[in-house]
């Protein structure tokens, strides 16, 4: 019997829903994000690599994971303190609808918009005024994670690929580890960071017609 301890990598597979609507919000298996209607096809799905303690996942579930067996699967529910917080009603604002149509903005409920770096949510729009959320969408909700820890991780070169993913965002066709003894090299696929940052920047400023973009 293997058990987790901190500082320990280790693979893990997951499915995280919303305790009272059973909505997933966060899941690593592909057939099942498919299944449920889920499934994008720019999202990496697969069983994720993590250092527990380091606070790769939601704190609270990463500190839970320490003492539990490997190859078990495990339910943790979560509070909101200990998930994505409280509803904070100071970040709820209510703000003329003429003002979002000047930025181009349809607004309409459930639409997500980007104001100065916060990212808000649409709630009504209503004579003239339109209510913009900007606490986190699963702010006061309980939630609940099904959780397997597959195996503990020993490999230098999984070790690195893990935290090169989590750390930079980045998927593992965008970048390529080699390890000679205890040396490693990371190598960045420019290219398809590259496209990938082309169409971020086209989605979201739409007058874009071109973008070019350089590495040094």
């Amino acid at each position: 019997m293997v058990i987790v301890k901190e500082k320990d990598f280790v693979e893990v597979s997951y499915t995280g829903k919303v305790k009272e609507t059973d909505q997933i919000f966060d899941l690593t298996d592909e057939e099942t994000a498919k299944k449920e209607k889920l499934f994008n096809p720019k999202a990496e799905y697969g069983s994720k690599i993590i250092c527990i303690g380091e606070h790769q996942i939601l704190k609270e579930l990463d500190h839970q994971l320490i003492e539990k067996e490997v190859g078990k699967e495990y339910t943790i529910e979560l509070s909101p303190e200990k998930a994505f917080g409280n509803k904070d009603p100071n970040l709820v604002k209510i703000v003329p609808t003429s003002v979002l149509h000047e930025q181009k903005i349809r607004p309409f409920p459930g639409l997500q918009i980007n104001a100065s770096g916060l990212i808000g949510t649409i709630r009504t729009v209503n004579g003239g005024r339109t209510t913009i959320d900007f606490n986190h969408p699963l702010a006061g909700k309980n939630i609940i994670y099904n959780i397997k820890i597959n195996r503990v991780i020993t490999d230098n070169k999984e070790k690195v690929e893990g935290l090169t993913n989590n750390l930079l965002g980045l998927r593992k066709k965008e970048f390529e580890i080699k390890l000679d003894g205890n040396e490693a090299e990371i190598k960045l696929n420019k290219n398809k960071l590259a496209e990938n940052i082309k169409e971020e920047f086209k989605r979201k400023v739409k007058d874009l017609v071109s973008l070019d973009v350089t590495f040094n």
